[in-house]
């Protein structure tokens, strides 16, 4: 009887503690789509999205039947998938067949094809972890061309490249990075070519680039939302600060709570 009532209560304090979590985050203005957070409440009306490492549009397919989108950059690597986005988006959004790189690559790049189609990359070893399919030439794009194909500025960029983030973000011109209001980024730091050393200078160089950093997904980095506080007026930024300081205080807690078992079973003894 007393571990069927200790079992109940365990199984209602986790539920209110995630509707609380989650209607905290909702008043921080957080939103998160196809495992990407940003802030909806600074997204513009309409917006300008860039979208790396589109694979089969999911993100863009989500993002555009909440918000409006004034124009949308889809670049994807993997010729079939940039293929099938040219096919389903192309009316709505400029596709680019191309791996987005940190500098110049020469025009091209190899890209090996995985059997797991989301760990392809320009890295063979990320790839081959699953298991080589094949390796095909593709055209390489920097971020300053990917900015300037999108007009030049974005309200929302979207990083998911297998491994390509840390030095397309290390090595992003300082203008080319204030282009851009919000970052979210799924790092891939779990094993070569990427370590959590890479990671972390990323992180340090955009904070001296004026922006604020939410890891949605503490204590991983697959989930990692760049805010740009030096475009806002002080007022808001001061604002935005308190907020960014808030939500990782918020993912820290989520992780702590629900991530340890014995953290709700503490709860339970000390009402039973």
């Amino acid at each position: 009887m007393l571990m069927h009532k200790g079992n109940w209560f365990r199984i209602h304090a986790r539920s209110a503690c995630r509707r609380i979590f989650h209607l905290l985050v909702h008043r921080l203005g957080i939103r998160r789509l196809r495992e990407h957070s940003f802030f909806g409440a600074l997204l513009a009306r309409p917006a300008a999205l860039a979208d790396f490492g589109a694979h089969r549009g999911e993100f863009f397919a989500a993002l555009k039947s909440e918000y409006s989108i004034s124009r949308a950059l889809l670049i994807e690597a993997n010729p079939a998938l940039a293929e099938s986005l040219q096919e389903a988006f192309g009316n709505e959004a400029h596709v680019i067949h191309a791996a987005l790189v940190g500098d110049d690559k020469g025009g091209t790049i190899t890209f090996t094809r995985s059997t797991e189609p989301e760990a392809s990359s320009i890295f063979t070893e990320r790839a081959a972890a699953h298991g080589v399919a094949d390796q095909v030439e593709v055209p390489a794009v920097d971020f300053a061309e990917a900015l300037r194909r999108l007009g030049g500025r974005a309200d929302l960029a979207k990083l998911d490249i297998e491994g390509a983030e840390v030095e397309v973000l290390q090595t992003a011109s300082a203008s080319d990075l204030a282009s851009c209001d919000q970052l979210t980024v799924e790092f891939h730091g779990k094993g070569p070519p990427i370590t959590q050393r890479d990671i972390d200078r990323v992180c340090q160089r955009m904070r001296c680039e004026g922006y604020g950093i939410v890891n949605a997904n503490w204590p991983h980095f697959n989930d990692v939302l760049f805010v740009n506080l030096r475009s806002m007026p002080l007022a808001r930024r001061m604002g935005f600060r308190c907020r960014v300081a808030l939500a990782n205080a918020l993912f820290i807690t989520r992780r702590v709570m629900f991530g340890n078992a014995h953290f709700v079973k503490g709860i339970v003894d000390e009402h039973s």
